[in-house]
């Protein structure tokens, strides 16, 4: 296993941020430093991930691979600029295959269609550097870290948003999200999970996590839990269902809406706290805004 101390996890772009000089932006993007290895998950929406990695003192040419959760813009948008500032021959991009789907979200009240999916034609970042591998089955970065693969849906109470569409043949259906894929790491002190948006179900990908692993113990949950949109019966039993995992810390960002993070922040007090943009972890893991709640 890992060892977590030697493990730092930067997010370089989210929807609020929480360092002077660090912008923020709908969408995300985390940095992921195991020792001497770099990986990069999401690209946020638009190029402002490398001045804030700049910011933040993260030299985005140390990525091995870059891992993208699903083929959703505001997780894609900034592929151009950073291909740009790692500026290699190649470099290794892991997603699942339907990752350039034709991706539209349909905005029901004006039955409006609107594009969603990555803003870049493969070819135009295929010049740049970007190695495609692409394959709905986990993939290995280490001996202890894994790109999740396509994540199987077996809890009753969680489902895609109805509103995410693929275009096909001319007309618009309900979009899978088989594309949805986050990042694995086992460590001496439990999992390590870091969520792209989540839209297969948080607690989806918490079991095929604890699964592919081989390990139960759940030390850290961070990024988009699209728990925004859900219903309350999903927001419920998702809760229901972290409490009974026992997960030791819950970061969330991004998707999640502060409804449900205000929620979350309740339910689960001294375990949580917000994953803005800015915001660095070391291990073991110790809440800065801990010494000031008793305040």
């Amino acid at each position: 296993m890992a060892p977590a101390e030697n493990i730092r996890i930067t997010t370089i772009v989210e929807n609020s941020t929480s360092v002077g000089g660090v912008l923020a932006e709908w969408g995300i993007s985390v940095f992921i430093e195991v020792g001497e290895n770099c990986f990069l998950l999401d690209t946020g929406t638009s190029g402002i991930m490398v001045p804030n990695a700049d910011r933040l003192g993260i030299d985005l040419k140390k990525t091995e691979v870059l891992v993208l959760s699903h083929g959703h813009y505001d997780h894609t948008g900034g592929l151009e600029a950073v291909m740009q500032r790692i500026h290699r021959p190649e470099v290794r991009v892991v997603a699942h295959p339907e990752v350039f789907g034709r991706k539209y979200s349909h905005n029901k009240k004006k039955n409006t269609y609107r594009y969603a999916g990555i803003p870049f034609c493969r070819d135009r970042l295929e010049s740049l550097g970007a190695r495609f591998e692409l394959g709905n089955a986990p993939v290995w970065l280490t001996e202890d870290i894994a790109a999740s693969g396509e994540e199987p849906m077996t809890t009753d109470f969680e489902a895609v948003a109805d509103n995410l569409c693929l275009k096909q043949d001319g007309r618009f259906v309900q979009d899978p999200m088989a594309d949805d894929q986050s990042l694995y790491i086992r460590t001496d002190l439990g999992l390590i999970i870091i969520l792209g948006c989540a839209h297969r179900g948080m607690i989806n990908i918490i079991r095929h996590a604890r699964q592919l692993m081989d390990i139960d113990r759940v030390y850290m949950v961070i990024g988009g839990t699209h728990l925004g949109p859900a219903s309350q019966e999903q927001v419920d039993k998702t809760v229901q269902a972290l409490r009974e995992m026992d997960v030791a810390w819950l970061g969330v960002s991004h998707c999640t809406g502060l409804p449900v993070a205000a929620r979350l922040a309740h339910e689960f007090e001294g375990r949580f706290f917000f994953n803005s943009a800015g915001t660095v972890i070391r291990f073991p893991y110790t809440d800065p805004t801990s010494s000031r709640r008793g305040s």
